[in-house]
């Protein structure tokens, strides 16, 4: 039976990176096009509840359409969405996404900064996850392929940092039996590689693999996953620091191989400057999802003082270590922010900080009544999550201040929000 194939016209780009086409039939998801396309698509059977189909002919492309991407996997990486979409439109499509996501709350007073071509920039991810594949060719580490379990095979990544590019060129053909995946995190003072899989068997040099133990001049550390956290596989084990701005200095935090960072060192920066200028004057901070103390740490560096809180216990470990070790007025403990927890030691605060993970605070946000801060800011990974948390805190009475967009993935169909609240 031969495929469904339809002509039509991309309109606009959709959170995730896909456009919208329609044609005669209706309208369908389609990777790779940009809008003001005109192709030819062959239908393919509907996911997660959308009809979906894939570019069979390009018949008359979009002036936002890059002709040919920096990158030879563009078509099949699932990582990177907009490889075909010009920077000036992906900034506008990120724009969009978040104004739209948080439109119910906008109003004449509200201030908004979006993402600039200048944002959109190659070589600036700094946490790649490579996994195992295999061809006529041997085994390989490449990326996970678009909405598939598949790996692809690539070459140079156009929007990994430099270190990271000379690490998978490095690695990219070594068999390490057992190893599943290899998570690579690029750091100020050096890299965390962490294997994953049974590597038991696994005869990993790693001084002759990653030209003697460092690569562009960063330290490796290398790591094997277990069911209860890292184990270090080369010694002296290097502590790393992510190097972050306070005011007008500069400050360096521990981070583990298992703590989140943002994916551009750039972006973060951003981020903190950003937190620190909505901050100011404030002497009392709360930080809730608080990490290794990335966002509130440097304020702590200016002043304020901080309580955190975080379910990772390595997390609040090394936000300790650093507040200890940098003599600042800031504690953190270990809790549980989407079960029942005390509120207590965070409420009455000048400034609340949520940085959650992609489903949202909606727990925390049912507390607003205990929590009583004066100033609420947000950050949503996941804007559809930060538009419930957003309906829920302007329901407790808050008005929408201030709406900033960052880009920490150029090139991928996703973007950051940030939100300041007040009553």
């Amino acid at each position: 039976m031969n495929a469904v194939v339809e002509s039509g016209m991309a309109e606009c780009l959709l959170p995730g990176g896909e456009a919208l086409v329609r044609t005669a039939s209706g309208t369908l998801l389609v990777p790779n096009a940009v809008p003001g396309d005109a192709v030819d698509v062959r239908l393919e059977a509907r996911r997660r509840g959308a009809r979906r189909g894939e570019i069979q002919r390009l018949t008359a492309p979009s002036p936002q359409r890059v002709a040919e991407p920096g990158c030879d996997a563009a078509d099949a990486c699932g990582g990177c969405a907009l490889q075909y979409v010009l920077p000036t439109y992906q900034a506008s499509a990120k724009n969009d996404w978040v104004g739209q996501a948080f439109a119910p709350f906008l109003s004449t007073r509200t201030t908004f900064t979006g993402i600039t071509a200048a944002d959109v920039m190659p070589g600036t991810r700094r946490r790649v996850r490579w996994r195992r594949g295999e061809d006529a060719a041997g085994p390989y580490w490449g990326f996970q392929a678009r909405a598939s379990h598949a790996v692809v095979r690539h070459g140079d990544c156009i929007v990994a940092t430099p270190g990271i590019r000379r690490l998978h060129g490095l690695l990219a053909d070594l068999p390490l039996p057992g190893v599943a995946a290899i998570q690579v995190t690029e750091l100020a003072d050096g890299m965390h590689l962490v294997l994953e899989g049974d590597i038991q068997a696994c005869e990993l040099d790693l001084p002759a693999t990653v030209d003697a133990d460092h690569v562009n001049g960063l330290p490796v550390q290398a790591w094997q996953r277990g069911k209860d956290g890292c184990v270090p596989l080369n010694r002296p084990v290097h502590t790393l620091h992510d190097r972050l701005p306070a005011g007008e200095v500069w400050i360096d935090l521990i981070v583990g191989p298992d703590d989140f960072i943002q994916a551009s060192s750039a972006g973060n920066a951003a981020m903190i400057r950003q937190v620190q200028a909505w901050s100011a004057g404030a002497r009392h901070v709360a930080d809730l999802f608080a990490g290794f103390g990335n966002l509130s740490l440097p304020l702590a560096a200016t002043g304020a003082s901080v309580v955190g809180a975080e379910v990772q216990g390595a997390s609040v470990a090394a936000a300790n270590r650093s507040a200890r070790q940098l003599d600042l007025d800031a504690r953190y403990v270990q809790a549980d922010l989407f079960a029942r927890f005390d509120p207590a030691p965070f409420a009455g605060m000048d400034m609340l900080i949520l940085d959650p993970p992609r489903k949202g605070a909606k727990r925390v946000c049912q507390m607003l009544p205990r929590l009583l801060p004066r100033k609420i800011m947000l950050i949503s990974c996941d804007i559809a999550a930060g538009a419930r948390d957003a309906a829920a805190i302007a329901g407790h009475g808050y008005r929408l201040a201030a709406l900033r967009a960052l880009d920490m993935f150029p090139y991928a169909g996703h973007v950051e929000a940030m939100s300041l609240w007040e009553l």
